[in-house]
């Protein structure tokens, strides 16, 4: 048997998941997250796939000038 929590989580143990993971999937693209428990204790996550944009910096500056190397700081060795 499941727990529904706020904001659509949804607790359920580990064998119930394994048994209704179908469910579950629906559950999740419908906006949902699960959280799988062990003997009450939570262990996993289950939540939708989030499509990441586009990287927040361009590979070359459209005005080197306006923001000078950005490369060389991340590059430089750290030892």
């Amino acid at each position: 048997m499941c727990n529904i929590l706020p904001m659509s989580t949804i607790s359920v143990p580990i064998g119930e998941g394994r048994t209704d993971l179908c469910q579950l999937l629906k559950k999740v693209e419908a906006g949902a997250q699960v959280v799988f428990t062990s003997h009450g204790k939570p262990k996993a996550v289950l939540s939708a796939y989030r499509q990441t944009g586009p990287p927040w910096r361009a590979e070359v500056p459209d005005d080197p000038e306006r923001y000078g190397d950005l490369q060389a700081p991340v590059m430089e060795d750290w030892a």
